[in-house]
């Protein structure tokens, strides 16, 4: 995907909210590697049993980054409460921090699923 494509998605100040994040936190290196591994395996299963479930173009509204339907908006928000609980569990993050890492982390990670399923549907064509 390239950059002006990617750049829809999220605002170009992100690498330094996750940096000011990091710092505020006082998370060391692991733990914002394994805040980004939890969050995209948990993007990637949930958005797996939707699209099992049939749920496809509410998928795609949340992939594109405008869930502007109230089952899109409910997706979100359900998938935000479940990376979130699972930060906590997980790392034992506080939920102000892990909160924070959702909102800088779930849309580059939704980005770059977004990116890689556009990839291999051109591949397929």
């Amino acid at each position: 995907m390239n950059m002006i494509h990617m750049s829809r998605f999220f605002p170009k100040n992100m690498p330094q909210r996750l940096h000011g994040l990091q710092i505020w936190g006082k998370l060391r290196q692991e733990q914002m590697s394994e805040a980004v591994s939890i969050t995209k395996d948990t993007v990637t299963e949930f958005l797996k049993r939707q699209i099992e479930r049939g749920d496809w173009k509410t998928v795609q509204e949340v992939l594109r980054g405008k869930p502007m339907t109230t089952a899109g908006k409910f997706l979100l928000e359900e998938l935000r409460d479940s990376v979130v609980s699972k930060l906590i569990f997980r790392l034992g993050l506080r939920k102000v921090i892990a909160v924070g890492l959702v909102v800088v982390l779930l849309p580059l990670i939704l980005a770059k699923v977004a990116g890689q399923l556009i990839s291999k549907v051109k591949q397929t064509n």
